[in-house]
């Protein structure tokens, strides 16, 4: 196990963090392998290609009154082989949209396949499961909802 390409696959896993909450989703779309697919929001949110993706990011995040947050904590790589990779990613993430009056936080497990495709790590899939999410009235600070362990409390 080659330290250096774990460090590759971390390097491109912060990347798209990155790119995410600045909104250069065609950037992000680099990052990712030509037929790459998502499972997003515990599957809920599934897409197909890199250029799906790229729609679907822009579509849902890029107004510039959405403010998001993405940190990804603790990463477990596995290497399959030469060309081949997983990893399982801890998320806490907060999204602001101040026009509907809404913030969320959460947190989540991020599972990714990565390829090596001419000598470069890509992102083939990638997709989380909730653990935990926090819906708040942005103007107030109250919670409006909590979703754990697949039971949802409102208040």
């Amino acid at each position: 196990m080659d330290p250096s390409e774990i460090e590759s696959i971390c390097h491109l896993k912060y990347a798209y963090f990155r790119l995410l909450d600045l909104k250069r989703f065609t950037e992000l779309g680099e990052l990712l392998t030509e037929d790459a697919t998502t499972a997003y929001q515990s599957g809920e949110l599934r897409h197909n290609g890199r250029e799906a993706i790229v729609t679907f990011l822009q579509e849902s995040l890029g107004d510039p009154g959405i403010v998001t947050m993405h940190n990804g904590h603790h990463p477990e790589i596995v290497l399959v082989d030469d060309t081949n990779a997983t990893g399982r990613w801890y998320l806490e993430d907060r999204v602001v949209v101040p026009a509907h009056d809404f913030e969320l936080h959460g947190t989540a497990l991020y599972d990714d396949r990565y390829e090596k495709v001419e000598g470069t790590w890509r992102i083939s899939h990638t997709g989380y499961d909730r653990i935990y999410e926090e819906h708040i009235r942005y103007s107030s600070g109250e919670v409006r909802s909590i979703r754990a362990g697949g039971q949802t409390t409102t208040f």
